[in-house]
Formats: structure tokens, sequence, C-alpha cells
């Protein structure tokens, strides 16, 4: 009997003791989520005063009388920390993927102008199809925040873009060609205000562009680029030029490509409501060799997909046809919109 007591009082005693260690660890676990909540909280609420303090600058004739709205240069300031809040909230969800450039798929991809001759290495026996898909994934990963007080987050990020002969049974529907185009950049976001335009986020990036074959298909290129936005209302644009990171010619798959590619991009953008706009250009106009990209897309089934139209004609569509002049026209779907993606996108 005695030694019955004993063995529940040990039971007893063991019992307390490991719910005592399991609520110390719940209470651990608490406090450092509140601490988390905590640091987020100060982390926007200085934001919000940046912003607060912004406006009480804004002399009071600037805005027309009575309209409430407030001038362009204002509203690119405010949409850029909604942006930078909302792209932070999805660095920190383990359940999310932070978007890049567009994530686009179209089903309906025409050229007019296939490569034939850079497919025979593919295919000896049939030509491309006219008709192919066309898709990029793009995203992108904070490694740091703040490199530089209150500015200079470091970011990882990957871009692929596919055009897959889907229809081109003859040749057993080959992935015609796929560009991999990881990078490591540098984002500074800006408020800094020139002729009404406001210059919302500089970039400085070093870039590797390939197609990831063998000879004779291979194509590649290393690049640093800087690459600066600006936005005024429903107007944005981008410049980024870029310097090609020497090779040896022994290893260099394309000499001439700066000769198509040219030295940078330049993007305008403009917002119709929902519905977006934008033209890039690329190219070397003393060579004349130029490339040309034109995107429409809106907002269908009252949710975040997106009807998309892309039209693209001139040199450097892809890396295997960086010398080829392509006219083709894309119908199809995307998901993330321009203006909120917190780059000017391609």
């Amino acid at each position: 009997m005695t030694s019955s007591i004993r063995t529940f009082a040990l039971a007893g005693a063991a019992l307390a003791l490991l719910s005592h260690g399991a609520s110390a660890q719940a209470d651990e676990a608490a406090a450092a989520e509140r601490a988390a909540l905590e640091a987020r909280m100060q982390a926007l609420n200085a934001e919000l005063e940046a912003l607060q303090r912004q406006l009480d600058t804004l002399p009071e004739g600037e805005a027309p009388a009575g309209s409430g709205e407030l001038p362009p240069d204002e509203v690119a300031a405010i949409e850029a920390v909604e942006r930078r809040q909302l792209e932070r909230e999805s660095d920190r969800n383990p359940f999310a993927i932070t978007t890049y450039r567009r994530n686009y798929l179209f089903p309906a991809s025409y050229t007019a102008s296939p490569n034939r001759e850079a497919f025979r290495d593919i295919s000896a026996e049939k030509g491309p199809d006219d008709v192919e898909v066309k898709f990029q994934f793009s995203a992108k990963v904070n490694l740091a925040e703040g490199l530089f007080g209150d500015t200079g987050d470091l970011y990882f990020a990957y871009t692929q873009r596919s055009w897959w002969q889907a229809y081109n049974s003859d040749s057993s529907s080959p992935f015609r060609e796929t560009n991999y185009e990881p990078e490591i950049f540098l984002s500074f976001d800006n408020a800094w205000r020139v002729l009404g335009w406001t210059n919302i986020r500089n970039r400085l990036a070093v870039n590797h562009l390939s197609n990831g074959r063998s000879d004779p298909l291979s194509r590649s290129w290393n690049r640093v680029y800087l690459e600066s936005i600006f936005q005024r209302g429903d107007w944005a644009f981008s410049l980024a030029p870029h310097w090609r990171i020497p090779e040896s010619e022994s290893e260099d798959d394309n000499p001439d490509i700066e000769r198509y590619m040219g030295y940078g991009d330049v993007t305008l953008a403009r917002r119709f409501g929902d519905n977006e706009l934008s033209l890039l250009w690329r190219g070397n106009p003393s060579a004349g060799n130029m490339g040309t990209q034109v995107d429409y897309s809106w907002p269908i089934f009252d949710s975040n997909i997106r009807a998309h139209v892309q039209y693209y004609y001139g040199y450097g569509e892809s890396m295997i046809d960086y010398d080829h002049r392509n006219h083709r026209l894309s119908l199809g779907f995307s998901l993330n919109p321009l203006f909120s993606g917190g780059r000017m996108t391609r």
C-alpha cells in the first residue's frame, strides 16, 4: 500500500514538472511572437510617420480646391510605401512567394518569322510551328534589410522564360528555348522628386542570363545594371543601363550580342484604372537593331488573374533569337500587375 502511494506521488510530481515545462515553453513562444509583432508594428509606424511628415510639407494650394485629390508625386510616394509594406509582409510569410517580374502564361503565342536555322539542331526532320506556348516565372527572396540605415535591402531573384512547342507533336513537343536569369541586387527605396516625378526605387544588380545549352546553341552573358524607377500619378518609367562583364574570346558564345541587345532597357507605362499598358525599348540604335515590346493587361473573373496581350517586334526577345528579328503576338494570362510589383517589369 505504501509502495503504491509512493508510486502515485512520484507520478504526480513528474506530471507537474512536465506541465510546468510545457507551460514555460508556451510562455516563451508567446513572448517571442509578441516581440516580433511589436517590432513589426514599430517599423510600420515609423514608415507612416515618415509619410505623414511628407504630407505635412505639401503646400495647401498644390491640390485642386475641393477636389480632395493628392498631386501625382504624392500619390507615387504613398503607393511606394504601401508597396514596400506588402512586399515585406510577403517576405516574412513562409507560405508566400514574392513576385519579381511579371508572371504570365500565353497558351497562344504566334510568330510570323520563326528561327528555323536554330531549330534544326533540335529537330532536323521538321521545322518549328508558328504557334507555341510562352510563359515566365519570376520571384525574389529577401536576404537582408537596412544595410545602409533605413534603406538598402539585399535580394536574390530568379526569372525563367520558356518558349514551348507544345502543339508540335511531330517533333515530340520540345522546349524550343528556355532562358535562366538568376541575379542578386541591392534595392534602395526613395522619395526624391524632380519635375513632378518621384524616384521611387533604385536597384544595383549583378545578373546572369543564359539558355543552358551546349554548343552550337549555347548563349549567355553576365551584366551589372542600375535601374531607376520614376512615377507620376498613373504614369511610370524606368531607365536600366547595363555593362557587360567581359569574357575571354574562347568562352564567349555571343561576342556581338551588344550589337543587337544594346546597352540598356527603357520602359514607359500608363495605368487606366485597373488596366495597364507598357512599352519596352531595347537595342542598339547606332547599328539599327532594336527590339520593342508592348504589353496590355486587365483584371478578369473578379480575381487576381489578368487577361494579357503581348506584342514583340525586333531583336533580343530570347537568347537564341538575340540576332534574329521576331514578329510575335501572344495571348494569355498574367498574375501580378505592373504598378504594384515594386519595379517596372518585363
